[in-house]
């Protein structure tokens, strides 16, 4: 993202190289950091759906939001590429940070922000238009003119979405003949054609079928090489196979975040325990 799009923060504390510095409740303390929130706030008119969240995600790993519905975790993944800025009375309030600036600016190119940090949404949404128009509509609206280049992008795109073997002889049929599962795939080559450095996947599985739905994890575990992830999603087993850090939100608010297998057997915090073993959710 050129600098040039963004303010930066005056108050943002970064180490020799430059680095945003790791926040102190951050599990990764290794670990690269991709982007991460300080204090967020997020309001729905008066109602505050999100309560002082700060959470730091690493750079090429697989971070799950887990909670019951209603506790605020789409809310607050729509926040970190402004999404919720098309919501009528949205505020947010508090540091969204990639690269060493606060992309919740209002100096912010919010175009700019969502090429970096794309998104996947819980249901397929693909364009009433050929595969091939899907994966290049971004790079086209964009400034890419060159067949050559557009052709190679569209390629690459499907390969790293698992889908092009399946459709590379169909690239002029309608996206909407695919089934749900495809399409899904066809969504997240439509966000990897952008070249974002993080994807956020709202529940990009819960309207799958279980063979699907193995094909998007098995997805994940290949993109989280070359991409940051950060998951929304409701299943617990899900969370677990392929997520490398967990979550879990309640009410608005982190009760607790560190590495998934610490999460999901030995939680610091009781109120987790009850949610990871089914008692209320």
């Amino acid at each position: 993202m050129a600098t040039q799009t963004v303010i930066h923060k005056n108050n943002v504390k970064t180490d020799k190289s430059g680095r945003i510095a790791q926040l102190k409740s951050n599990p990764m303390t290794e670990k690269e950091i991709a982007m991460e929130t300080e204090g967020l706030y997020v309001y729905y008119g008066k109602k505050e759906a999100i309560k002082n969240v700060s959470l730091a995600f690493p750079k090429n790993g697989v971070t799950a939001l887990i909670g019951p519905s209603g506790c605020g975790k789409s809310t607050y993944l729509r926040s970190l590429n402004r999404m919720n800025d098309e919501i009528e009375n949205c505020r947010i309030e508090g540091s969204i940070l990639y690269k060493g600036v606060d992309i919740n600016s209002s100096m912010a190119n919010v175009f700019e922000v969502r090429k970096q940090i794309g998104m996947v949404f819980q249901r397929p949404n693909p364009f009433a238009k050929s595969i091939y128009k899907n994966v290049a509509y971004g790079p086209t609206h964009h400034g890419v003119r060159n067949k050559n280049k557009i052709d190679k992008i569209v390629e690459d795109s499907l390969r790293k979405a698992a889908l092009w073997d399946e459709v590379k002889d169909k690239l002029h049929q309608s996206a909407l003949s695919l089934s749900g599962g495809q399409q899904q795939r066809l969504c997240i080559a439509r966000a990897i054609a952008m070249n974002p450095e993080v994807l956020l996947l709202d529940e990009p599985a819960s309207a799958l079928d279980p063979v699907s739905t193995g094909k998007i994890e098995e997805l994940i575990g290949e993109l989280k090489k070359d991409y940051s992830i950060i998951i929304v999603t409701h299943n617990m087993q899900q969370a677990a196979r392929i997520s490398d850090n967990t979550a879990f939100f309640y009410m608005g608010e982190v009760v607790e975040y560190g590495e998934t297998e610490q999460i999901f057997t030995n939680p610091h915090n009781e109120q987790t325990e009850q949610y990871i073993s089914g008692n209320f959710g």
